[in-house]
């Protein structure tokens, strides 16, 4: 009886799909301040913790709620961690989480926008430490929110970014939306006030800029797309004083917000 035989090419296939099913159920945070932060907000989320002896300490309270959880945690060498994390930026705390899913757009647009708010969009912005140091910038000027659209050049809130934003996954609502154009003309309707940051707009310092506002960033190298920049009232550069003609988009991003929020705080004093 000849031996059966089995087909290798269906193999790949199955493992994308479990690991498709593993990031919809988990997520990989690292990083202290990331980590702490997820505690702080959503200790019903974790699920596993790993540290270093070095980060024992600071990790008392989350050691507290995973033995009154019963809740997996374990001290690691750093090589473990390394491993665990997939990456050497995890700061000595690796905890394994629920992943934070974006809301549609369409809870955005569609309930009320305070008169003074402050939303950032994304439009293919392609680097996830961009994307964590954007995400960062929200949270320290006040946005009401992160818009991402599904792209396959726009990079998604990976564990990589969720480091770079320092906790503030934790604080600024994620929003998703299928198509940003459209996102952005619903904004409009709304009577929100829709600015590009683009190498070849006007000063940010000389335009005239309403509140609500919606800040569009675009990528790294092709900047805004032609159907964004047409949903935009304005498009702005921050101008330079030095040698460097551009910024990198993260940077761009918190000089722009910063910016914004003097004149919001000028005209609450005003």
């Amino acid at each position: 009886m000849p031996k059966p035989t089995f087909s290798k090419t269906k193999e790949p296939a199955v493992k994308k799909k479990h690991s498709q099913k593993l990031q919809d159920v988990e997520f990989t945070l690292y990083g202290l301040n990331a980590c702490l932060a997820a505690f702080e907000k959503r200790p019903q989320d974790i699920r596993r913790v790993f540290f270093s002896p070095e980060r024992s300490s600071k990790m008392a309270a989350v050691k507290r709620w995973c033995q009154t959880k019963k809740l997996p945690y374990r001290e690691l060498d750093i090589e473990s961690l390394n491993k665990v994390a997939a990456s050497t930026h995890h700061e000595g705390v690796v905890m394994v989480v629920r992943p934070m899913k974006p809301q549609s757009v369409h809870l955005l647009t569609r309930n009320p926008i305070a008169a003074d708010a402050m939303v950032v969009a994304l439009d293919r912005v392609g680097d996830t430490h961009n994307v964590g140091a954007i995400l960062r910038s929200c949270s320290f000027f006040g946005a009401v929110g992160l818009v991402t659209a599904a792209h396959a050049d726009q990079a998604g809130i990976a564990p990589s970014a969720a480091r770079m934003a320092e906790g503030a996954l934790e604080t600024v609502p994620l929003y998703a939306c299928s198509d940003l154009p459209s996102a952005l003309r619903d904004l409009r309707d709304r009577k929100v006030f829709v600015v590009g940051a683009d190498p070849q707009g006007d000063s940010l310092y000389e335009t005239e800029i309403s509140f609500p506002c919606a800040v569009v960033l675009g990528n790294e190298k092709e900047g805004l797309s032609d159907k964004v920049k047409k949903r935009c009232h304005a498009l702005v550069q921050v101008p330079a004083l030095g040698k460097m003609q551009s910024l990198n988009v993260s940077v761009a991003a918190g000089v722009i917000l910063a910016e914004l929020s003097r004149r919001k705080n000028t005209k609450l004093k005003s």
